[in-house]
């Protein structure tokens, strides 16, 4: 394979006896010639990570992006020696563009090489003649194939996130109305309990039926909360996290173009996975754009744009979310995180979307901000660790 790798740079090697004299006058432009037609990208990598060759189907899937996301993915063996390296196959790369157009996703597969120092040296075409490390990559476009994939599982995500939304939504109902209920109980609890105290014989029928209100108050509840339904247990993976927001964008689709909005996508093209439980992730970040639309319908007569913007820093991938809405006062930047406060309609919000969110960056070992500097409009920034060791 490295004899012939080799010669594909057009110098004599060794090949089969019946082949040397075609070789021998082959002129080293037939192999750029051939390879240049071909539909499948290929490119030849040195050492450095530096581009020896690319034909012209490269040439037309190169970017900036692209060409940084091809070098991570190759870049952690590309120092060591060659004979050390294993070719890989089918190694899917991605990356997102954010405003300039769709995810593309690739299949690259690489094999390693080393030119003999004896044949280089003596071959004025090779462009280095200490016998470099090389390698030769292959690389298919396969972005049609993936929103395909992408398409069918948009619809069923669809109908999970709708039986997820119905189970939280008993969920929220049912606390709602334990939470109500804890209210007045403590109160009669408290009374019976300071009656007794008291040590006092009057009106024993009244303590007798505080009691028995208390008793039976606590059943209630109990059975109540027997009722709630248990959140299944998820395993956590790798999440890529631009991918999970074009997700969530994808599922607001409609509503996005129906409230007449303008999306500013701005991921930075490669993100590292994080370790996640990825429904539970979708969900947080659902719930945020959500009350973005909720705030930025409520304004009729104004712009209404949602921000997004992905980014690294350090070991943690940060994610900013900003609308053109009204805003949330100062003085309830903290509030908001209490179970069953709302500032919208009591009728249907109960308050506990916030309270999730928190739950879940909690989970993560994250951070949730909401910017006090933000003028006009409401900007949220969650800056999740990669991988933490109680994620299990």
């Amino acid at each position: 394979m490295a004899n012939n790798d080799h010669n594909s740079f057009g110098c004599p090697g060794s090949l089969l006896p019946e082949a040397q004299s075609a070789t021998e006058i082959l002129p080293p432009w037939v192999f750029a010639k051939v390879v240049g037609q071909l539909t499948t990208a290929v490119c030849i990598m040195d050492a450095d990570a530096r581009m020896l060759y690319v034909n012209r189907a490269f040439t037309d899937i190169t970017s900036p992006q692209f060409l940084d996301v091809l070098r991570e993915t190759v870049d952690e063996g590309l120092s060591r020696n060659a004979h050390e390296e294993q070719p890989f196959r089918d190694r899917e790369i991605s990356f997102d563009p954010g405003n300039q157009g769709e995810p593309r996703w690739f299949s690259c597969s690489g094999v390693w090489f080393c030119e003999p120092e004896d044949t280089a040296a003596h071959c004025g075409h090779c462009v280095h003649s200490t016998g470099p490390t090389c390698l030769l990559v292959m690389i298919n476009d396969i972005s049609a194939l993936k929103r395909q994939q992408e398409a069918v599982g948009m619809n069923a995500m669809r109908a999970l996130l709708a039986e997820q939304e119905r189970v939280r939504s008993m969920r929220e109902a049912l606390q709602a109305v334990i939470f109500q209920m804890q209210g007045p109980l403590n109160l009669i609890a408290a009374a019976s309990d300071l009656l007794a105290r008291r040590n006092t014989q009057n009106d024993p029928a009244l303590r007798q039926a505080l009691q028995s209100a208390t008793n039976a108050g606590r059943d209630a509840l109990e059975r109540l909360r027997t009722l709630v339904p248990q959140v299944p247990p998820e395993a956590a993976a790798p999440v890529n996290i631009n991918q999970l927001l074009r997700e969530v964008l994808e599922l607001d689709k409609q509503r996005l173009l129906a409230g007449g909005m303008v999306v500013d996508w701005r991921p930075t093209p490669t993100l590292p996975a994080i370790t996640a439980r990825a429904s539970r992730l979708r969900g947080m970040f659902k719930q945020l754009l959500d009350n973005a639309l909720d705030a930025m319908e409520s304004n009729r007569h104004e712009l209404r744009e949602l921000r997004i913007v992905t980014g690294l820093e350090e070991r943690t991938v940060f994610v900013v979310i900003e609308d053109s809405g009204p805003g949330v006062p100062q003085h309830l930047h903290w509030q908001i995180f209490e179970p069953f406060f709302t500032t919208k309609r009591a009728a249907t919000h109960v308050g506990l979307g916030l309270t999730m969110v928190q739950e879940v960056v909690n989970e993560q070992r994250g951070v949730i901000r909401l910017d006090p500097d933000c003028i006009t409009g409401c900007r949220w920034r969650i800056s999740l660790p990669i991988r933490h060791a109680d994620m299990a």
